[in-house]
């Protein structure tokens, strides 16, 4: 199972250019500490803002936090449930 995850420049309160470069990880909330890299599909250069981001093993019927980032870009966690789809607009650092 996977989410779709659209990554976009946030530019003031409109959407900016498409981010070509962002990672994801599953992020704990609780006391145990978890950054779990994920593995996500399309977006790129020639894919454009929408990724496919595999759900971990163990987390697909529950809630879980979901950590979007850019080397550019100030990372931004959220929830998320397995098959969801979200758009995610990040701020220049």
């Amino acid at each position: 199972m996977s989410l779709a995850i659209s990554v976009y420049e946030k530019r003031g309160l409109k959407r900016g250019p498409a981010i070509t470069d962002a990672n994801f990880a599953a992020v704990s909330t609780m006391l145990v500490i978890y950054n779990i890299p994920l593995r996500a599909t399309g977006g790129g250069p020639l894919g454009g803002p929408t990724y496919q981001v595999e759900t971990p093993r163990g987390l697909e019927n529950a809630t879980w936090t979901l950590r979007v980032a850019s080397p550019r870009h100030n990372a931004w966690d959220f929830s998320v449930r397995d098959g969801e789809t979200h758009d995610v607009w990040l701020s220049p650092r």
